[in-house]
């Protein structure tokens, strides 16, 4: 149990690839290997602010450390001692990492390439884990371009390394995820019991909706990415049937904020309630599909929180630390949340453990 008195489980970390983790692909990859860095620093242009945004003219100057990675501000992103110093500073017991989200690894139009970039990805990842397996936990990146092969590959990560989920993002190029050709992915994840996740803020194509082609700043493309796509991605497990499909999945939209949350659910439901018709495959409002099953991250400075507890139900929300982005709040998160004085103990609890150990099926200490 941390400093503060509370068991925490941070739902939304990051880290755990080396720098050079692409350099791990498989011979028969290497020229291929070359071409997309070619390709990926071709269509990448900086972002006033930091960052990149996809740019299909071509964008010049854009940062090798889109494909090669730069040099992250905490060691404990690719070194797990330093890792677990910072958790223990933090006041964090377990974390769960988030693999990188530049590049478009699971949605290459190659699925051979796209699986082999995922595999070593995931393996590298896994050996950070194995230092502290009881404290890092891992979900896993797929080649989501091809279905059968992200259910094989999320298959092996969780049979040969224990992973607790998948991420996917928000769509894949021009296919939903309600899109029924995913329906072997969600099956997979329902059969092994590990969570399913969306994650905000990917900047490659066909990954996010709207920001990326349409602003030109980090500020826009940040702001509008990460709510947007959760929206989107809420639509689509519920309105679009995949909750209905699959009654035992468990659903993380991470790091999408929490506000828009009540308005987005009660309408949905007013929609659905006017036009059923056109949802041919849910029998109850899209809320009851939600609640109970999906849950969504905070991070210290959301003020709806205590609004989306109430409005809704506390044990939908998991705490996030986002470690170690630049707009994390380390080492502090943990205690900013701890002395808000608008979170009643019950709630904290819920936010710091018990939320994420049902979405990750975690087993908590009975001393927590």
């Amino acid at each position: 149990m941390g400093h503060f008195g509370e068991y925490v489980i941070d739902a939304d970390g990051h880290g755990g690839e080396p720098l050079e983790w692409r350099r791990r692909v498989p011979d028969r990859f290497r020229s291929r290997m070359e071409e997309y860095t070619a390709e990926m620093k071709a269509v990448y242009r900086d972002l006033p602010g930091g960052g990149v945004r996809a740019d299909p003219a071509g964008g010049e100057g854009a940062r090798d450390a889109v494909l090669e990675g730069s040099v992250p501000m905490r060691p404990g992103m690719y070194e797990p001692a330093a890792r677990l110093d910072d958790m223990d500073l933090e006041g964090i017991d377990v974390a769960v990492l988030y693999p990188p989200g530049s590049g478009e690894e699971w949605a290459l139009g190659d699925p051979d390439f796209s699986e082999a970039l995922c595999r070593t990805l995931n393996d590298a990842r896994a050996e950070y884990a194995s230092y502290a397996p009881d404290r890092l936990k891992l979900v896993a990146k797929l080649p989501m371009i091809d279905p059968q092969r992200a259910a094989r590959e999320l298959e092996r990560c969780v049979s040969e390394h224990d992973f607790v989920g998948m991420v996917t993002a928000t769509h894949i190029r021009d296919r939903n995820l309600d899109d029924p050709g995913f329906d072997v992915v969600w099956e997979t994840a329902e059969r092994l019991g590990v969570a399913v996740c969306t994650h905000g803020g990917g900047q490659a194509p066909g990954q996010t909706p709207v920001a990326i082609d349409r602003f030109h700043t980090r500020l826009g493309v940040h702001a509008i990415t990460h709510p947007l796509g959760g929206m989107q991605a809420v639509y689509h497990f519920t309105v679009g049937g995949i909750l209905a499909r699959f009654p035992k999945l468990r659903v993380g939209f991470m790091e999408a904020a929490l506000g828009w949350l009540p308005f987005w659910l009660e309408r949905l439901d007013e929609h659905w309630e006017l036009m059923p018709e056109q949802a041919p495959e849910i029998d109850r409002k899209p809320s009851e599909y939600f609640l109970g099953r999906c849950f969504l991250t905070a991070e210290p400075e959301d003020r709806m929180l205590p609004y989306v507890a109430e409005a809704l139900d506390a044990g939908i929300v998991c705490y996030a630390s986002d470690y170690c982005h630049w707009d994390c709040a380390f080492p502090d998160s943990v205690k900013i949340l701890v002395e808000r004085d608008d979170l009643s103990g019950p709630v904290r609890r819920q936010l710091f453990c018990e939320n994420a150990a049902r979405l990750y099926a975690l087993e908590v200490p009975a001393v927590a």
